[in-house]
């Protein structure tokens, strides 16, 4: 199986102290990080008013893909396309989805991976998975 992580497994990841659970899932699966992911980090790390946090952000952005820089998987024609269908999808309109899930869930679709997150109800197309609820 294949997973694209959505940004709360890799804030987990960055914590002092991670989720053992989580940390444990990570060395053992397939996993990559949506395109999307990188943006929403990015996007909250420019939001900060504290220029010491965002710095620190930044640098585990910069860390982050320096070495796993090869698992970020692009956006691309098709993820568009999907994600164009899916918005107007009846899972969708019922409960509407952030900029950012919607974005990931499209990815996740076009790839046909699952996506691991804390937030299993965010994505209405895409299969999840809690990597917090691993023992």
């Amino acid at each position: 199986m294949k997973f694209l992580l959505d940004s709360n497994v890799l804030s987990e990841w960055w914590k002092p102290i991670p989720d053992a659970n989580v940390v444990a899932w990570l060395e053992v699966s397939e996993w990559y990080v949506p395109a999307p992911v990188i943006a929403e980090i990015q996007e909250g790390a420019e939001a900060l008013e504290n220029p010491v946090r965002k710095i620190q952000i930044n640098a585990r952005l910069d860390d982050f893909l320096r070495d796993f820089g090869g698992l970020v998987v692009d956006w691309d024609s098709e993820t568009a396309r999907i994600w164009g269908r899916l918005k107007h999808s009846p899972n969708v309109k019922r409960q509407p989805q952030s900029l950012w899930d919607s974005l990931i869930d499209a990815m996740a679709v076009r790839h046909g991976y699952i996506v691991a997150t804390r937030n299993t109800k965010d994505f209405r197309h895409a299969q999840t998975f809690n990597p917090w609820l691993q023992q």
